[in-house]
């Protein structure tokens, strides 16, 4: 597949070998039957896990949430994605109407749907309420002529999946709330940090397309 956006970060270490390619993902998916519950009485939410292979290395799709007053996770790393709409007929479809809304990227056309990762639930709870997200993942079957972001999306990237598989980026962040601080980790993707939810829906993905892949708590 052509490259047409520039890598966040460059692969460059030459360990081509110890990194899955794309069709090998795919296969691991393909074994696995895991569905995601539904937790009666959470707030539930669903992001779209994106996989494409660009010189024969499988690279993921990570956005930078747009600074916005109010909000918990303004300037984040993360997947698009957002929360389920009334009208929306499932988790999964919630996560594909999000990625045409922020980005652009109509999943359905240009996506193959893999699998889904375990729900996971944000450290911070903007407003007490308990949120939990489902994680879907997809290989992108096809590349839009352009990517149109909306004003909740400052920035996306492919990111190579090789140096975080193999820990080569790695990074702590300092999480301060209600005077408590804890060191997480997470990974420096050229001066982004990826940490949190995030980090740990991007771990999960490795353990499943690497059965060698230790996560860091």
């Amino acid at each position: 597949m052509r490259c047409p956006l520039a890598h966040l970060i460059d692969d460059d270490s030459g360990m081509t070998s110890m990194t899955p390619t794309l069709e090998q993902i795919r296969e691991r998916f393909s074994v696995s039957d895991f569905q995601p519950g539904t937790l009666i009485g959470a707030r539930r939410a669903a992001v779209a896990v994106i996989l494409r292979e660009c010189d024969d290395e499988p690279e993921v799709l990570l956005i930078r949430r747009a600074e916005m007053p109010g909000d918990p996770w303004s300037g984040h790393m993360a997947f698009p994605g957002g929360h389920l709409e009334p009208y929306d007929a499932s988790a999964r479809h919630a996560a594909e109407r999000e990625t045409w809304e922020e980005i652009g990227l109509d999943l359905n056309r240009d996506g193959r749907f893999l699998g889904a990762l375990e729900p996971q639930r944000p450290l911070l709870r903007a407003s007490g309420r308990s949120i939990v997200v489902a994680p879907f993942v997809y290989e992108l079957s096809g590349e839009p002529l352009e990517y149109v972001l909306s004003n909740e999306v400052a920035e996306m990237h492919w990111v190579p999946v090789g140096p975080m598989l193999r820990h080569e980026n790695l990074a702590t962040v300092e999480w301060v709330q209600e005077n408590t601080s804890r060191s997480l980790p997470g990974y420096d993707l050229g001066g982004r940090i990826v940490w949190g939810m995030t980090f740990r829906m991007l771990t999960r993905l490795f353990s499943v397309i690497d059965p060698e892949f230790q996560a860091v708590a």
